[in-house]
């Protein structure tokens, strides 16, 4: 019940932040406003619409519908068990706070850092939520069976939360990167050969390779999506393009599915075991590595956190509060009390956005001003990520509107100010 009742008063929090805000841009917005006897709807809409953001959606290896690159879910995580012991539990805690340290920071490495040592000592005092659940029992699978031909206990997944504001904070002190929760969506064109016959991971092919790379951008946070491999895509690409790792090919055929990466992969089975190439397209950037195990899982895996790796180092930023700046972004194509709120839960949303707050309307353009921890260029990457708003050309002229009563508490005199031009995607 305390959960449910947490859950109603943030929305209720949420909802008169927007109607203090309708209040202020209602003269502009009334005209294209139509109030008819199904205006309760938009009740069920904004409910809906906040379901979805708090959803559990670290990543969808399904056909891209949307272009969506929020990651959720950042700081929790799973590890099985075999009891609820306080010993197991907290080497599993421990386990777990590797996971999301690596999953945060984007960097495989950070676990072994110094400086963050002391975050393994005091684990349990990050742990925000744990609970177990019993995972089902598979038919011929057994746990460490004893001499006595008992069969231990069945097995368990543990389930953990830690305090994102604590894991961000030591990152900080540390100086290591943090990775925020818009990150650039990824396709995987994956070709695998087996030694008999060649198959492309699409929407309704190679499910249980598909279900590993799942898994494992679960783990990294990475947001990863495969084709749908329908005619337009065949008729666009074949095989071969694939395997021979055509880049004019790859990313024409990936146009369509607007991505900010495209990550490339060929699997091909030895006597040995397994044998990938990968390759990472990243704007004007390619990286290629290889990968080789005894398991085709592990090359996939291996795909997986090459793309993290490199996506993690060449995004992840070190913020220092002494850095920090205020930024204005104007924001047009907002016809509607709903744009209005989606650009601006958009922004609210951005991990280096410390504060924001309406400046101005003018007529379909809202200006936001954001305390911002590092540079507008940084934040302007970051909404890049994203598919809400788009970047236009710099209006110099806009009609001015502003409150002066309305500057922001935060303001710090002669603090650097820059403006930052977007419209509203639909």
């Amino acid at each position: 019940m305390s959960a449910i009742a947490g859950e109603v008063r943030n929305w209720l929090v949420q909802c008169a932040s927007m109607m203090d805000m309708f209040s202020r841009i209602t003269p502009y917005f009334v005209p294209s406003v139509r109030m008819t006897r199904r205006s309760p709807g938009f009740g069920r809409m904004s409910i809906w619409r906040m379901w979805q953001r708090c959803a559990f959606i670290f990543v969808l290896l399904l056909p891209l519908n949307s272009y969506a690159a929020e990651v959720s879910g950042l700081y929790e995580t799973e590890v099985l068990v075999t009891s609820q012991g306080s010993n197991e539990r907290s080497e599993a805690i421990r386990m777990a706070l590797s996971e999301v340290l690596i999953r945060v920071s984007g960097d495989r490495n950070t676990p072994k850092v110094a400086a963050l040592q002391g975050l393994y000592k005091r684990s349990l005092q990050l742990v925000q939520q744990y609970r177990y659940r019993t995972l089902p029992r598979v038919d011929g699978l057994r746990n460490d069976q004893g001499a006595g031909g008992q069969v231990a206990q069945q097995t368990q997944a543990l389930w953990i939360r830690f305090d994102p504001a604590a894991i961000d904070q030591s990152l900080r002190k540390a100086g290591v990167p943090v990775w925020g929760q818009v990150r650039p969506a990824t396709l995987a064109w994956v070709v695998i050969d087996d030694g008999q016959s060649r198959m492309l991971m699409g929407a309704e092919t190679l499910l249980e390779p598909k279900e590993v790379m799942q898994q494992q951008a679960q783990r990294r946070g990475l947001p990863l999506f495969v084709p749908l491999w329908d005619l337009e895509d065949q008729a666009a690409l074949r095989f071969t393009d694939v395997w021979g790792n055509f880049q004019d090919a790859i990313l024409s055929a990936s146009a369509r599915y607007s991505t900010e990466a495209v990550l490339v992969g060929r699997l091909y089975q030895l006597t040995s075991g397994w044998e990938g190439r990968w390759t990472l397209y990243q704007g004007n950037t390619t990286e290629h590595w290889q990968a080789s195990a005894p398991l085709q899982g592990e090359v996939l895996a291996a795909g997986v956190d090459g793309a993290a790796d490199h996506l993690g180092r060449r995004f992840a930023m070190v913020f220092d509060e002494s850095q920090r700046s205020r930024v204005k972004v104007i924001v047009k194509d907002i016809h509607s009390l709903e744009d209005y709120a989606r650009a601006a839960q958009f922004l609210q949303s951005l991990d280096m956005v410390t504060a924001t707050q309406v400046a101005q309307v003018v007529d379909t353009s809202v200006t936001f001003t954001l305390q911002v921890n590092g540079s507008s260029s940084a934040l302007a990457q970051t909404i890049s990520f994203g598919r809400t708003l788009m970047e236009t050309p710099a209006v110099v002229n806009v009609e001015e509107r502003s409150d002066p009563s309305q500057v922001p508490l935060w303001t710090v005199p002669d603090e650097p100010e820059t403006k930052l031009w977007y419209r509203l995607l639909p």
